[in-house]
């Protein structure tokens, strides 16, 4: 079983296209959890969130939490299920992606896929370590897409004191400092938005990985 986590800030008019490409899903064990962060109580964001719930989506209203890092810690509190799967509201997920991942939910802690680029730049697949990525050097790229990862929530933990954009990649890093296993599924199995508003395109976003890399390869 999967919780599903959908933090929102920005992008809410790409909503309907991530919440459908999870009730399209060919494994059916899932919840969705959508959290609204750094909005006004009961905002016109929210409202348009909650027309998605029903018994198996959430919709959270943290009006009093900013920042992503501090939304997921939030919403992980709500989650049901031992897995936790991260969807940025502009990407898309493949029908087939949790199907193909359940697979490795049993032998893996981080289990991620590949991904393809669309938006600002079309049919990009971004160069990525696939398979068992253990022995992969985390310090040369992010080697899990945010939006296809699932990760056992026990071990779930996002660095609030950090920039906002590169909250992944610090808790990829540490989990495998740590110990933890990972997988990239080969599959593109995630489309990835490339927007001037993405968090890829985030003003400061590379500038505040090689802070990260000292912080623990120093």
């Amino acid at each position: 079983m999967i919780s599903v986590l959908i933090p929102i800030y920005n992008g809410i008019e790409f909503i309907d296209e991530s919440v459908s490409s999870v009730i399209a899903q060919t494994y059916d064990k899932w919840e969705i959890i959508i959290g609204i962060n750094g909005h006004p109580q009961n905002s016109q964001v929210f409202q348009q969130a909650k027309i998605y719930e029903n018994n198996r989506i959430k919709v959270l209203d943290m009006y009093t939490i900013k920042g992503k890092s501090a939304a997921l810690n939030a919403m992980i509190k709500h989650c049901s299920y031992d897995y936790v799967a991260i969807l940025d509201v502009d990407d898309i997920w493949h029908p087939e992606k949790l199907r193909v991942q359940s697979k490795f939910l049993d032998s893996y802690d981080v289990i991620g896929t590949n991904c393809i680029w669309f938006g600002d730049r079309n049919d990009t697949v971004p160069s990525i370590p696939v398979m068992d990525i253990n022995s992969f050097d985390f310090k040369l790229v992010n080697p899990i897409i945010n939006s296809s990862s699932i990760t056992r929530k026990k071990i779930c933990y996002w660095d609030e004191t950090i920039y906002s954009g590169v909250e992944d990649y610090d808790m990829w890093i540490r989990l495998r400092l740590q110990g933890c296993k990972f997988y990239n599924c080969p599959e593109i199995l995630v489309k990835h938005r490339i927007h001037q508003a993405s968090a890829f395109n985030s003003k400061g976003n590379y500038n505040a990985v090689p802070a990260l890399l000292q912080k623990y390869y120093s």
